[in-house]
């Protein structure tokens, strides 16, 4: 949860003046508002409008296994953003677009197994792409070695944060055949909770 309490405070209209080069009303200004239309049904990660109301962005939060998140750097770059840091390198800024006026916020950290990702643009291109770049994040096995799913109640914690931020949103994204893939004790957990 720190992730979210940080882009807060960055977004906060309390915080402290920022220069015109990362202010992100300025970076997502209305001028520079991409028009998107968002299936109900989407794959994983799932693109949403930005959390800040007044930012014209979307944005993706989500879990990406480390294929995957290399993907998503290769289509960064071929959408015209060349991004700053290695695949699993703790990183935090803005990348400009090299020919367009738009902007990606990427903040990524390496936790459960895999690379945690919030990347916010105004790039219609960029965006619509995310809109159908099917990824998953690492299987619960490998995100919690130690934990047997059956022996899961009430959740709290790491776990909790995990379930309820990444895995949901990847798990409700999935068909009855994808779903039916997975471990039956993981299948049970996911549809318990």
């Amino acid at each position: 949860m720190a992730i979210l309490d940080w882009l807060k405070n960055l977004l906060s209209p309390k915080a402290k003046p920022q220069s015109q080069a990362t202010d992100p009303q300025m970076i997502f200004s209305e001028t520079l508002a991409p028009s998107l239309s968002l299936s109900c049904q989407q794959v994983y990660p799932i693109v949403t409008p930005a959390m800040q109301p007044d930012l014209a962005a979307y944005q993706i939060h989500c879990l990406l296994n480390k294929q995957d998140k290399q993907r998503l750097d290769a289509l960064l770059s071929d959408t015209g953003f060349e991004p700053e840091a290695s695949c699993d390198a703790v990183y935090s800024g803005v990348l400009h677009h090299a020919q367009r006026p738009s902007h990606v916020f990427l903040h990524q950290y390496a936790d459960f197994a895999g690379v945690c990702v919030l990347l916010i643009s105004n790039d219609a291109e960029l965006l619509s792409q995310l809109i159908t770049f099917k990824a998953a994040p690492p299987a619960p096995w490998e995100s919690f070695p130690d934990v047997d799913p059956d022996s899961l109640g009430s959740l709290q914690g790491n776990i909790e944060f995990w379930c309820d931020t990444f895995w949901r949103p990847y798990w409700l994204s999935l068909s009855e055949a994808e779903r039916s893939q997975y471990p039956a004790n993981w299948r049970e957990f996911s549809e318990f909770h």
